[in-house]
């Protein structure tokens, strides 16, 4: 089933439920006031009945007589029944069937003066009096009009019902219709899009809700668009960059294998593949790690690490690497406690982080110099990187943590474009955040923010 008559047919239902109950309580209040009124009507008759039995002292035929007129010309279907004291019946009405009425209601009407009864279709009140004697006076009849009234009633609101059914699940249904019209539209629209027209947006109008649903999936198509393009780019660049290192194998192979050389010469040759294939697993080394990062949807386990102590630890083995580096790291705001310095995550991914920035900072240095900067905000610590080099243009920084980007800085530098694409990966699995910014005097700087809110295990020694 699908949504339209779904919807038709629960909305239907719902009117149903709400005719029906409606129509019980017609039904129940009509029958309560009628019998309310044919009661009234019984206990007058029962009175005149009384009025005329006191005025005879014992039961002869004008009393007979009387009462019979009165059986006869009053309710429809009426019935005059006399009891004495001991519930024998002393008199009844011309063609009257004797009811078998239960002890109770003698016993109720003594106690209340009357009692009314229903017994099948007709329906009774028992008067109990004292006048002359003790006795008791039974009047029953059958409302007919009243009933028959009530039976039209019951007809009539069988027809609503039914009727508003089949009127509403009709309404309802066109109604749906012209509802869910622009969601039709929608889909027809979506129907046409794939994966070899992605530039395609859905075409919407007006200020509902269907419109912002028509917005929120043209942004969603250009998250993906933005996806496709990048993971296409990077497709594009991981097998170029595959490819030159292999390349280059290959022709230094061929030629050494056409020619006769000496040992010195296949030493070089040797030596030389051995660099192609370094770089080759450098490079495979980079895209699993990137591609690992980019799967972890979060980190498992979180260590409050000393960022300060773990940044000197990163300067100290970068400077045996670059031995002509100078890397100084100073606070910004020397914290009050030292418990402020404290962030939450994974020591060897966050070392990783650090030192590919300190890493790009001195290969895209002028000087070889890096400035780090330390600062303590109430929410978050914050890494300040900066060197002087040339600077990202603006274009260019949109794209700077794309993986295999290059800008124009890094022509004549050797590198893959993936390091920055790592670390952004890296510092938001922290939940943090890194950013980039030219400042003046060719002044680059990476500015890197980690949340200091978060509980976390201390880490293990």
């Amino acid at each position: 089933m699908n949504l339209r008559f779904r919807l038709a047919f629960l909305f239907s239902i719902s009117v149903f439920i709400i005719l029906l109950v409606s129509s019980f309580s017609i039904h129940f209040l009509n029958e309560d006031f009628r019998e309310k009124e044919f009661n009234k009507r019984l206990l007058n008759e029962v009175y005149q009945t009384e009025e005329i039995y006191k005025k005879r002292d014992v039961l002869d035929k004008a009393l007979i007589h009387s009462l019979d007129e009165n059986a006869l010309n009053s309710l429809q279907n009426q019935f005059i029944f006399v009891y004495d004291s001991m519930f024998n019946l002393l008199y009844s009405s011309p063609k009257s069937k004797i009811p078998n009425l239960p002890s109770f209601h003698f016993s109720k009407a003594k106690k209340n003066k009357y009692s009314f009864y229903v017994l099948g279709k007709r329906e009774g009140i028992l008067l109990y009096s004292k006048n002359i004697s003790e006795h008791f006076i039974a009047v029953s009849a059958i409302d007919l009009y009243g009933r028959r009234k009530s039976d039209n009633l019951r007809l009539l609101l069988i027809a609503s019902v039914l009727g508003g059914l089949l009127l509403s699940a009709l309404l309802v249904f066109v109604y749906v219709s012209q509802a869910l019209k622009p969601l039709n539209d929608l889909r027809r629209q979506i129907e046409n899009i794939n994966e070899t027209n992605l530039k395609h947006r859905l075409t919407i109008k007006g200020n509902n809700e269907v419109v912002k649903i028509g917005k929120q999936f043209n942004a969603m198509l250009d998250r993906i668009e933005q996806a496709f393009e990048q993971r296409k780019s990077f497709v594009q660049h991981a097998s170029h960059e595959l490819r030159t290192p292999l390349a280059n194998m290959l022709a230094q192979t061929e030629a050494a294998i056409g020619k006769t050389l000496s040992p010195a010469d296949y030493n070089k040759v040797l030596l030389s593949l051995k660099e192609d294939q370094q770089n080759l697993i450098d490079l495979i080394n980079s895209l699993l790690a990137l591609s690992q990062y980019q799967k972890m949807p979060s980190l498992d386990e979180l260590f409050s690490i000393r960022l300060d102590e773990l940044l000197f630890q990163t300067t100290d083995f970068i400077n045996q690497v670059y031995p002509q580096a100078i890397i100084t790291v100073d606070f910004e705001t020397v914290p009050e406690n030292e418990d402020m310095l404290l962030i939450q995550g994974n020591e060897i991914l966050i070392k990783s982080a650090l030192q590919n920035l300190i890493k790009n900072a001195i290969q895209y240095s002028d000087n070889q110099k890096v400035k780090i900067s330390i600062s303590i905000h109430e929410t978050f610590t914050q890494l300040v990187f900066e060197n002087n080099g040339k600077q990202i243009n603006e274009v260019e920084q949109s794209k700077l943590f794309i993986p295999f980007f290059r800008g124009e800085n890094s022509i004549y530098k050797k590198g893959y474009g993936l390091g920055l694409s790592i670390v952004q990966r890296i510092i938001v699995l922290h939940k943090g955040t890194i950013s980039y910014k030219a400042k003046s005097n060719d002044v680059n700087c990476f500015t890197v923010t980690f949340p200091r809110e978060r509980k976390a295990k201390k880490i293990p020694h």
